[in-house]
């Protein structure tokens, strides 16, 4: 039996997400410049927009998306390589805080499972000192 999850729309929650992404973001860029030599780049989201009735939906898919680049004639070519990374030489990355998240964004909403809910309460409660409670609309 398949037990369907209870969504939260999080009013505002992109700036929420971004309070918790912005550091690892930053150490993301640190370490692509270390591995910029190799040619790889890692991505920390995939985005897929979708557009239905006048609504606008981005997913972001939070994950490694490792891509390499080559020079082209018209400059950097990206090419995807794969979730694993594609050297075992290469120093291990930052870890990502919202490894294997699936968000919905509408606006500057963000609609969640329950459980993706949960850990960010915990998170913004423990490192901002924020009550993530006074940002849920009823879905």
């Amino acid at each position: 039996m398949a037990f369907k999850k209870k969504i939260v729309r999080v009013r505002d929650g992109l700036k929420l997400i971004g309070l918790v992404f912005d550091e690892y973001r930053r150490r993301l860029y640190e370490y692509n410049e270390r591995i910029k030599e190799f040619n790889y780049y890692l991505k920390p989201v995939h985005e897929v927009t979708y557009s239905y009735e006048g609504i606008v939906r981005k997913y972001l898919y939070f994950g490694r998306y490792w891509y390499r680049l080559v020079k082209s004639r018209g400059g950097l070519k990206w090419i995807y390589i794969g979730r694993e990374k594609p050297d075992p030489h290469l120093p291990d990355p930052p870890l990502n805080p919202f490894e294997g998240i699936k968000i919905v964004v509408e606006g500057n909403d963000v609609l969640i499972d329950e459980n993706v809910y949960l850990l960010l309460k915990k998170v913004l409660e423990m490192n901002y000192g924020i009550d993530l409670d006074k940002y849920v609309v009823n879905v």
